[in-house]
């Protein structure tokens, strides 16, 4: 049985969000947070999020855990204003291979994969699995990702969303001293079961604050109905060595 719009929505995110292949040193554990305004898909309930987060621990030069999530309010703007969760993705990201040409080009492999866990309004594990094809030329990172996601569903018997992704991830370093950074990314995703494609586009700047700390502005736009039409995140990013 399909389930509804509102029940898959509690279930999923609501864009994919490429990543890149960038590994933190062991012991290092890399927090960011972004938090704003969305305008909502074709149900027309805006959302805050409060936050969406991702942190990534160094455990090896070529292993890092990844913890991926958001939480946030549905219809902030509205009466109601109930506080939902995206599934938390706890991932291992993995360094497969690397090599640097004459060039100085660099060509990077890489694997994302892990459990993803319900949190508010869902049930049942998911998983999800990335391959990660990265080339840096200077102060240029691109990386590719591709791969599928089965998350939790509304409850153990209703339908679970199935999905291939697909995405970009970009980051530009902007001056000398890399205080300035640009990033994009551009996500899709095409479903197996009955919840709407999606397609999103990011872009946004950072200023380093210091070796480790950066803040973040960030604008969206979605293009299809079952993604968020725009918003503005505003984001910060610290770094702790933690041994």
């Amino acid at each position: 049985m399909a389930i509804s719009s509102t029940a898959s929505a509690a279930s999923k995110k609501h864009h994919f969000e490429p990543d890149d292949l960038e590994l933190e040193q062991p012991g290092t554990l890399d927090i960011d947070l972004q938090a704003g305004p969305l305008r909502g898909d074709s149900d027309g309930k805006n959302r805050l999020l409060l936050p969406d987060f991702e942190l990534g621990l160094g455990l090896s030069p070529e292993v890092q855990l990844e913890l991926d999530g958001s939480f946030s309010l549905d219809d902030f703007d509205g009466k109601r204003r109930p506080l939902t969760a995206d599934p938390l993705w706890i991932a291992a990201k993995l360094g497969l291979f690397d090599s640097r040409d004459s060039a100085g080009n660099v060509w990077a492999v890489g694997l994302e994969l892990g459990p993803r866990l319900p949190i508010l309004n869902a049930a049942g594990v998911g998983y999800g699995a990335l391959g990660l094809l990265g080339f840096s030329r200077r102060g240029l990172h691109l990386v590719l990702n591709a791969g599928g996601l089965l998350d939790p569903g509304a409850t153990l018997s209703a339908e679970r969303p199935r999905s291939l992704v697909i995405g970009l991830d970009l980051d530009a370093e902007l001056d000398h001293e890399k205080r300035w950074s640009a990033q994009s990314e551009l996500g899709f995703a095409h479903y197996f079961s009955s919840d709407p494609e999606e397609l999103a586009f990011t872009l946004g700047a950072t200023f380093a604050v210091s070796p480790k700390l950066d803040l973040s502005a960030t604008g969206l736009l979605g293009f299809l109905p079952g993604t968020d039409h725009a918003g503005l995140l505003l984001g910060v990013s610290p770094e702790l060595d933690l041994w």
